[in-house]
């Protein structure tokens, strides 16, 4: 492990949505995302599957509590911690049960808060289609802060950048693992949470969740399609908050040396295949 590489390789483990309806955010992320629900204490509910992890509590409707980010191991979160500190940064205590007592958290220019540490052992259940919490995207009125903060402190890697005639950078696609991306900022009239994503194995999957919410008479927002930055084929719903659920597959894998690309602002950089959901 190399020093500059900072946060590199950590993955997303879980995010904290905040509701003012906890109880049909619960029953709709354990019906239509196979997630079981348990007390996490402090009034929060883990939903849980083998391969995804989200916890669910009370606040305001659409909100994004804090992501929180997987370290490779105890040197590697030591790691993030002293780099942090030697920046200046001002670490937290953890808000997440699911993480050990070691874990970090600061916050970004937007307040955002961002957890680093290592998952407890907890139960790992099959899934019953496949599907990782992979990656979480953000909106906020000052893309260009928060870029500067999630790539020169926290060290996440730029994969593609999306900019307006002029220059003007209205989304940010970053890497933490040589996954395309786990992190992306979206320029918005508003700061708040855009997505989170489930990156499944393959096609197939895509087709097999799209079969899955049918039956349960769940509507495809937006999709089946492949956006131009990633390349990752995708399909979106709404849980009953409206928050916005992407299911993915066959996203790009990048090298931590590679530098960022640049995709112009149009419709085909979100979508190959069609009509795509502009942010600004």
């Amino acid at each position: 492990m190399t020093t500059d590489r900072l946060i590199w390789p950590a993955r997303l483990h879980h995010i904290h949505l905040t509701t003012e309806n906890i109880g049909a955010m619960v029953d709709w992320y354990g019906e239509a995302m196979g997630l079981a629900a348990e007390d996490a204490g402090d009034g929060l509910t883990w939903m849980s599957g083998g391969a995804r992890n989200l916890l669910i509590g009370a606040g305001p409707k659409n909100g994004l509590s804090f992501s929180a980010f997987a370290a490779s191991d105890e040197d590697h979160l030591e790691l993030i911690r002293s780099h942090l500190t030697t920046a200046g940064a001002t670490i937290e205590p953890s808000p997440t049960p699911l993480f050990g007592r070691d874990a970090i958290c600061v916050r970004d220019p937007d307040g955002n808060r961002m957890v680093f540490g290592l998952p407890k052992e907890f139960r790992s259940d099959g899934d019953a289609l496949p599907g990782r919490l992979q990656h979480v995207v953000v909106a906020s009125t000052d893309a260009p802060r928060m870029i500067a903060f999630y790539s020169d402190v926290l060290g996440f890697r730029k994969s593609d950048v999306v900019t307006e005639e002029g220059g003007d950078i209205t989304a940010c696609f970053m890497r933490s693992d040589p996954e395309h991306h786990s992190l992306a900022v979206f320029r918005a009239a508003e700061c708040r949470l855009d997505h989170h994503c489930y990156e499944t194995e393959c096609w197939n999957d895509i087709r097999d969740w799209g079969d899955h919410f049918s039956e349960l008479r769940i509507p495809v927002v937006w999709g089946a399609g492949r956006h131009g930055a990633g390349h990752n084929l995708f399909i979106f719903v709404r849980d009953p908050d409206g928050n916005n659920v992407e299911l993915s597959a066959e996203i790009d894998l990048v090298p931590y040396e590679q530098d960022s690309g640049e995709w112009r602002h149009e419709e085909r950089t979100l979508n190959l295949w069609g009509s795509a959901w502009l942010r600004s």
